[in-house]
């Protein structure tokens, strides 16, 4: 694949585990030759949790084909042969191509054309090597471990169909995957996750807890809370209020619409046009445009001279707006009127025809769904007048966006269409960019330990000069100098972080945080971003000391990412098991039996668990109370009050905790005091 080729940069610092893999792809190549000496090799590059082999090849690879590959897979391991680099010139490996030497087992009639279409688009400057195991010689950089007995344990998983370098005009190949370890423990352990990982699907448990749904007539993509799954929303945003508020930061709410101009001056359009939904158009009909036809006959009646000139300079202005600098002209044909005739004809029309013609050129207003909060914030920061007093200015919203994402990558709560935004924009004076980087920062390690996240990993991307005007604004100096800025608080922080190149947002560097749940899954929930383009762009400004107008940089922040996907990660995390302060239902109250006094003190304890807006329900149905019990179990209600007749009489209630069992019985007062600290100090 064009886009997954590593560079010679990435390649030396690939991992053990990845050179093992990569070591593996080449394996299972010499494997399939074995059985099928006809087949053409592209691309076994290493991938996240494995590797895979693209394959051209008549015989179509099932999982029923998997056994005999691993078969001469392990014959080759077996065997120990030792992985030779060997450097070659363009021509020699062009020539090796030719005879079907290059992914082959030895000379064949048909060129290996995969490996020559790669070498013809090698770099000039790039040495071209090759790689030998065993009978097996492939065009590769490398690396590799040093023979095939160091690969370990491993196991192929599926076979996929892809089209070479990702283009649907190349021809359709067979991609086989596997995955590879130094253990078999470590390959055991790896497959019991993926099982795991089946159980806490959160798109399974979404729905047997009925935490969220999507529906055909509301659209793909868009997913509807119900009232469990919203209470985990409420939570999450309370709890970013309170966070925030603590930190200084001020709460502010925007439309959820903008005009075309906005997102122009912002610059994501065109730069982020395929990620947001087509505009709508509203064009000047109805009151307005009967309003307007109303004016002209007047006008035309009071004097058919004037009418005439006005036609003229309705024809100019329809010149005047197919243009950018069409306010410009609108104000030069405004000019050009005699200043005798200049008020009558305001009065009569141009205040209202010519400024409603103006801002939506020529009677259509182009509207976007908002896909991101900053432009939005970037006119509040601007509505008022700022000082470097009034900075940092922190302004947070839990703003909904739309983001027109492909169907195909549409996943569950991961990739949505519209999503509810734990969003922040932070203006400040370079030289308190530092401090509020780094407590950005430290309130993703606060939100880290509160959801026992243990591993985690900051993704510092940079951007890459040969992009600049292209893929990132043209700022070359203002680019280095915020990256040398976030690289230094990464490092003073110590935080865990690694550096990408060329993933930039298109107006600053970026730190995508990527966390590992409960199980060992990788997730990106989070992003924290620096944006010097956009505060220029919008001209926004602070008198700084001296008086002087100066631009703020600003910070994009979001630690707790989007409701949709972070409650989808928390699902998977706890496996549907969430902590009391979290859970949709926290108290579910149990009786033994029906009897008016035993139900009369449930519903007290129910009021005052309420009344301290505990999230209890009683269950009224006249099942025995293992079966009630079972059904709580099942909708892993957090904690169980059990009441039975000797409870009552006690003036107390046994407790029941969802995957711990029984505590036993305990004074009522003293359970609800418990659990009330535990929820205001959110336990896990």
């Amino acid at each position: 694949m064009q886009d997954e080729r590593k560079t010679l940069e990435e390649r030396v610092t690939m991992t053990d585990l990845e050179r093992l893999r990569h070591s593996a792809s080449h394996v299972l190549a010499t494997a399939i030759l074995k059985l099928w000496p006809e087949a053409q090799f592209a691309a076994g590059p290493p991938v996240e949790n494995g590797f895979y082999y693209d394959v051209d090849l008549p015989h179509r690879i099932s999982p029923d084909d998997f056994e005999k590959i691993e078969a001469e897979m392990k014959k080759e391991i077996k065997a120990n042969h030792p992985f030779e680099r060997m450097e070659v010139s363009r021509d020699e490996a062009l020539e090796l191509g030719k005879k079907g030497r290059l992914a082959g087992l030895s000379d064949r009639k048909e060129p290996s054309k995969f490996k020559i279409d790669i070498i013809e688009n090698i770099p000039p400057d790039e040495k071209i090597s090759l790689y030998r195991s065993g009978d097996f010689i492939d065009l590769c950089a490398g690396p590799h471990v040093m023979r095939t007995g160091n690969i370990g344990a491993f196991k192929l998983t599926n076979v996929a169909s892809a089209y070479y370098k990702g283009d649907e005009k190349n021809p359709q190949l067979q991609r086989v995957y596997g995955t590879a370890f130094k253990t078999k423990k470590e390959l055991d352990d790896y497959f019991a996750m993926l099982e795991e990982a089946k159980k806490r699907d959160h798109r399974k448990l979404g729905k047997e807890l009925e935490l969220f749904v999507f529906d055909e007539d509301v659209g793909p993509g868009l997913p509807m809370f119900l009232p469990r799954g919203a209470v985990i929303a409420d939570e999450l945003e309370k709890l970013a209020k309170e966070t925030e508020f603590a930190a200084g930061y001020q709460r502010v709410r925007t439309p959820h619409i903008a005009r075309e101009s906005l997102y122009k001056k912002s610059g994501h359009l065109p730069y982020y046009a395929d990620s947001m939904f087509p505009p709508m158009e509203l064009r000047g009909e109805g009151a307005s445009q009967v309003m307007i036809t109303q004016n002209r006959v007047e006008f035309a009646k009071a004097d058919r001279q004037w009418a005439a000139e006005f036609e003229k300079e309705l024809a100019l202005l329809a010149t005047a707006i197919s243009n950018e600098d069409y306010f410009e002209k609108i104000e030069s044909i405004r000019a050009s009127i005699q200043p005798a005739r200049r008020e009558a004809l305001e009065n009569a029309i141009y205040t209202r025809f010519f400024t409603e013609l103006a801002l939506n050129k020529g009677g259509v207003d182009r509207l976007y769904l908002k896909a991101m909060n900053c432009p939005h914030h970037h006119k509040l920061f601007a509505a008022v007048p700022r000082s470097y007093r009034d900075l940092p200015l922190r302004l947070a919203e839990y703003g909904t966006c739309y983001r027109y994402e492909q169907s195909g990558e549409l996943f569950g709560l991961m990739r949505v269409r519209s999503m509810q935004m734990n969003d922040a924009h932070i203006y400040c004076t370079p030289e308190q960019f530092e401090a509020e980087f780094n407590a950005v920062n430290e309130m993703y390690l606060k939100y880290f330990k509160l959801f026992r996240i243990e591993k985690y990993l900051m993704r510092f991307s940079t951007h890459d000069p040969s992009k600049l005007g292209q893929k990132f604004v043209d700022e070359p100096e203002l680019w280095k100098q915020t990256e040398v800025m976030t690289r230094r608080v990464l490092k003073d922080s110590g935080i865990d972080y690694v550096e990408v190149p060329n993933e930039a947002a298109f107006y600053g560097p970026k730190i995508d945080v990527q966390a590992w749940s409960a199980i060992g899954r990788e997730f990106s929930i989070a992003t924290n971003q620096v944006d010097f383009a956009q505060p220029r762009r919008f001209n926004l400004a602070y008198k700084d000391r001296d008086n002087t107008e100066k631009t703020p940089l600003c910070i994009h922040r979001a630690p707790l990412g989007t409701h949709e996907r972070f409650i989808g990660f928390l699902i998977e995390h706890y496996a549907g098991n969430f902590p009391l302060w979290l859970s949709p239902e926290q108290v579910r109250i149990l009786t033994i039996g029906d009897e008016p006094k035993l139900i009369d003190y449930a519903r007290s304890i129910l009021n005052e668990l309420r009344a301290h807006q505990v999230r209890a329900e009683i269950d009224k149905s006249s099942d025995n109370i293992n079966g009630k019990i079972q059904r709580a179990e099942q909708m892993k209600v957090h904690t169980m009050f059990v009441i039975g007749k000797r409870d009552m009489e006690a003036d107390a209630v046994s407790v029941r905790v969802h995957g711990k069992g029984n505590l036993g019985a305990k004074p009522r007062s003293e359970v609800i005091v418990d659990l009330l600290a535990a929820i205001k100090e959110r336990r896990s």
